[in-house]
């Protein structure tokens, strides 16, 4: 594969008799081109080696060579030293585009693989990431953004809001952080400054689980070095949502179905109820419409994880969550649930408590809360709860289990059953 890199203008000039310079770079005779943000005076420039020059050999000069000249004084500064000053910052700035140009070069070549022109602009613009973590999180947060949550690779609008507070408050920590630097240390003073700022555990958690999420991602990216994570515990604590109450559910179900078809406090309530009654986190529920439903079995690709687990996942319904779903489907005419925002769903959730004197805290966080509860009072296993709420650890699931004081009690009053139970004589 043939590629070179040379630095040029870009015609016409602007009205200031300056012509942008760019960094030219042809890969398979193919030229990609990048600004490098500055200009200089078309007379006053060396096309061969791609230099600012002060000056012209007497025999190389154009006849507009001193009007040029007389121009680009009174533009860096009036002054001949200007001049000079302006033309070392700007030769400056093209030595180290070409040095850039030319280790993307070698950085492919010793790795052996193809380079497109997609792709040497790719590491050219993320030169400095590949060195510091901090410049590499942005960077990464933003393209995964721009790729949409559809994408392997892709984010959401509130999962780059969540990623972009964790990358503040590793800003915030160390405002650069190179990635020769890292090492255990980091892992505990970084917990360190996070406990001094914060009060929530879990929010502590969070800001380490997506600083480990971009590290892996970097490590995917073939950047090196040492895991500072290997031997740290990051734990979390149970969640601030509480389930619904024995009965409220009831209740919500009951206006549920009074509201009018496509009300907004009917299609809040049935994502709502669903939710109550499936398990599915908030961002699965918005990706509903491209979901396929099997008699009661639920296919969907999982948004909120990482690309080990981005994959179909089948999720059984109870036929109360399917009864919700139908009726919007029906109503709707479409696929899923009516999304309003999350801001406004759960204001209109906290109304309707309030209207119903339900004393729990609603909220779309709430749902999982209430499933996984019930789930457990009813009897089920919860390593089969953990697989349909999707979690690695049964210790995460449990997190979402809040055992009352009535669940206690028919669990010994379960036990008393049983010691009931005249044991068989044997024969």
């Amino acid at each position: 594969m043939h590629y070179s890199a040379k630095i040029n203008l870009r015609y016409p000039a602007r009205q200031d008799g300056t012509c942008p310079i760019r960094l030219q770079v042809i890969i398979s005779r193919k030229p990609q081109f990048v600004s490098l943000g500055i200009g200089w005076f078309p007379d006053l420039f060396d096309e061969q080696k791609g230099l600012c020059l002060a000056s012209v050999p007497k025999k190389a000069r154009p006849n507009s060579y001193e009007q040029a000249l007389s121009t680009a004084t009174a533009w860096a500064g009036g002054t001949a030293e200007a001049l000079e000053k302006k033309l070392a910052d700007y030769n400056l700035i093209i030595g180290k585009a070409l040095s850039k140009a030319n280790d993307v070069f070698v950085e492919f070549r010793l790795s052996g693989q193809v380079l497109t022109g997609d792709g040497f602009l790719y590491s050219y613009n993320t030169e400095g990431s590949k060195k510091d973590f901090v410049a590499y999180m942005e960077h990464k947060i933003a393209e995964r953004y721009r790729k949409g949550k559809s994408h392997r690779d892709g984010i959401s609008e509130t999962t780059r809001k969540n990623h972009t507070s964790s990358l503040n408050a590793l800003r915030e920590f160390r405002k650069s952080l190179p990635f020769f630097c890292l090492n255990p240390k980091f892992a505990d003073d970084f917990d360190s400054f996070l406990r001094k700022r914060i009060k929530s555990v879990n929010t502590i958690w969070g800001r380490h689980k997506d600083v480990k999420a971009y590290l892996s991602l970097a490590r995917r990216d073939k950047i090196k070095f040492e895991d500072p994570y290997q031997d740290f515990q990051n734990k979390s604590a149970p969640g601030q949502w509480k389930p619904l109450k024995p009965g409220e559910q009831q209740l919500l179900d009951a206006y549920y179905q009074q509201c009018a078809p496509r009300s907004p406090q009917r299609r809040i309530l049935a994502k709502f109820l669903f939710s109550c009654c499936s398990s599915l986190r908030l961002s699965d529920l918005k990706g509903l419409r491209n979901a396929r439903l099997e008699g009661q079995e639920l296919h969907f690709r999982i948004y909120k994880t990482y690309d080990k687990k981005l994959r179909e996942m089948m999720l059984p319904l109870t036929k109360k969550a399917l009864s919700y779903l139908e009726d919007a489907e029906r109503e709707e005419g479409m696929p899923g649930f009516y999304d309003y925002t999350d801001q406004y769903s759960n204001r209109a959730l906290k109304i309707i408590a309030g209207h119903l004197g339900i004393e729990t805290r609603l909220h779309y966080h709430v749902g999982r809360e209430t499933f996984a509860t019930e789930f457990i009072r009813r009897g089920g296993k919860v390593e089969v709860l953990q697989k349909l709420m999707d979690h690695e650890k049964i210790a995460t699931t449990m997190k979402y289990v809040h055992v009352d004081n009535d669940m206690k009690r028919d669990a010994i009053k379960m036990l008393d059953e049983l010691d009931d139970v005249p044991m068989m004589k044997a024969s």
